[in-house]
């Protein structure tokens, strides 16, 4: 419906809302190849500086040092940015064709080629040329975090030797900064090994759940001063509601501090060491499988059988009650392994387990089941979303393709799919888009193990299109977008109830 070139003549209030969506995915393509055009300009400039300085001899200028220098200079920005766009620039031209093609297109952007980038590095060209179309195919109908994840499964299904190398390589910058910034603020931040990184995550957020919901911070203020008490040696959030003794939480003892749990989904033939298929770190998704076996020496496990739609063995007594039981609310959240929504990456085991087809409490047995075929997890702003369009309050739809798909349609009629992403690294062999890699084997997986408990699953700067991290939202309903800074209801259950 619309020309790039014409964007900025279009009256927006004029259109219909499918000419909107239509408009905006416009956009977004010209953004992505005026993106492929400063990667391709620089690269070039680069490849021009290190032709001109091919021969240095001693102490003369190393091949094309200062062209990142050069370029930043010129557009304002810092050297490290520039060097990034240099080196992408270079793995476009020199292994991945069909990558550089659609960026120049405006068919991807450059947060997905450097998905593509990133996880295509070290593999055997053989490799390479069977993973690039599938990445290609797969960045074109999901957004950046699920391409990331799909992207390291596949590159540790077929390459799993590497993906150990690299990842033995990467523990050895691990680091932790602080930096200065205006406002009487600073940056704390750091890169550590997943497991540990998830395991302060999760410590931070049993901290932030220590105060009732009236208390006035929000979850990203309870998180910061969480790390504050950590480090004074307090170990405790103390509430800030001013209720005294009418606070929930007033007169609860402070646990003892414990290590945090931290959720692994592993096959039973992985963690035997007969397949090397990579494991479900909740939080940050692929690990190869010989970290997952190191992890394990000191997990407590869980068995997650694998079924299918017609041997649930959910009692009829058990459909009728809304609360569902243990062992069926912990093989739910294994295999859904995040929020069902599209595009969002709250781990299952911090989301709300919904009913699809909607419980009634008045009358159980004419309302949706509480069984594994009618359960889904999901994080509470998308659980708040889909109860509103079960009361005709949004134009949204759900519905239950089958035991593996749930399909939502937007206002739009625009229709998203979303699978149980916990399932495939539970039992590899039902993952059927992956690239097989034929000296792994196809064995089988009939139970898988994993431990009880998620984390929470933050999308960093580099999952971003654009660099807007550090942004300051002001509008107070755009800053509980993110899932993971909704405050918890910690209501009675018969008022919860009666909100399903």
């Amino acid at each position: 419906m619309f020309d790039s070139d014409d964007l900025s003549a279009v009256d927006f209030s004029a259109i219909s809302d499918e000419g909107l969506i239509d408009a905006l995915r416009t956009a977004h393509g010209a953004a992505a190849a005026a993106q492929a055009a400063e990667v391709f300009a620089v690269r070039e400039l680069y490849r021009r500086r290190r032709a001109e300085s091919a021969d240095p001899g001693p102490d003369g200028v190393r091949g094309g040092e200062f062209a990142a220098t050069e370029a930043a200079v010129a557009l304002q920005v810092d050297e490290a940015t520039i060097a990034a766009l240099i080196d992408i620039g270079i793995a476009l031209e020199d292994a991945l064709p069909r990558t550089r093609a659609a960026f120049a297109a405006g068919r991807i952007d450059l947060a997905k080629v450097r998905v593509i980038v990133d996880n295509t590095r070290a593999v055997a060209r053989e490799v390479v040329a069977d993973l690039e179309p599938r990445l290609l195919e797969a960045a074109g109908r999901t957004n950046t975090l699920r391409l990331r994840q799909a992207a390291r499964r596949w590159a540790a299904r077929l390459d799993p030797g590497g993906t150990r190398r690299r990842r033995e390589r990467r523990q050895e910058e691990r680091d932790v900064r602080l930096r200065a910034v205006q406002d009487s603020m600073a940056v704390f931040d750091g890169l550590l090994p997943a497991p540990g990184a998830q395991t302060v995550a999760m410590r931070l957020r049993e901290m932030s759940m220590q105060v009732c919901a009236s208390d006035p911070r929000t979850m990203p203020q309870r998180r910061a001063d969480a790390l504050v008490a950590l480090a004074d040696g307090s170990g405790q959030l103390r509430c800030q509601c001013g209720r005294g003794a009418r606070c929930p939480k007033y007169g609860v003892p402070i646990e003892r501090p414990r290590r945090p749990l931290i959720q692994m989904g592993i096959p039973a033939d992985t963690l035997l060491g007969i397949q090397e298929s990579p494991a479900f770190l909740a939080g940050y998704r692929p690990i190869d499988a010989a970290l997952a076996r190191i992890l394990a020496e000191h997990a407590r496990f869980q068995v997650i059988p694998e079924q299918s739609d017609i041997d649930d063995p959910t009692t009829a007594e058990e459909a009728a009650q809304w609360r569902p039981t243990p062992r069926l609310e912990r093989e739910v959240r294994a295999v859904d392994g995040m929020c069902r929504f599209p595009g969002c990456a709250m781990p299952a085991a911090e989301s709300e387990l919904d009913h699809n087809h909607p419980f009634d409490h008045e009358r159980p047995s004419r309302g949706g089941p509480t069984a594994r075929t009618n359960l889904a997890a999901l994080c509470g702003r998308h659980h708040r979303l889909k109860t509103l369009a079960d009361k005709e309050k949004l134009p949204w739809a759900v519905w239950r393709a089958d035991l593996e798909r749930l399909q939502w349609t937007a206002p739009t009629g625009d229709i998203h799919t979303t699978v149980r992403e916990g399932a495939k690294y539970l039992f590899p062999r039902t993952d059927t888009g992956t690239p097989a890699a034929p000296y792994l084997g196809v064995q089988r997986s009939e139970q898988a193990m994993a431990p009880p408990r998620a984390l929470p699953d933050r999308p960093t700067a580099e999952e971003m299109v654009y660099p807007l991290n550090g942004y300051v939202v002001v509008h107070g309903q755009l800053r509980r977008i993110p899932p993971e800074d909704e405050i918890p209801d910690d209501r009675p259950e018969p008022a919860r109830n009666r909100a399903q």
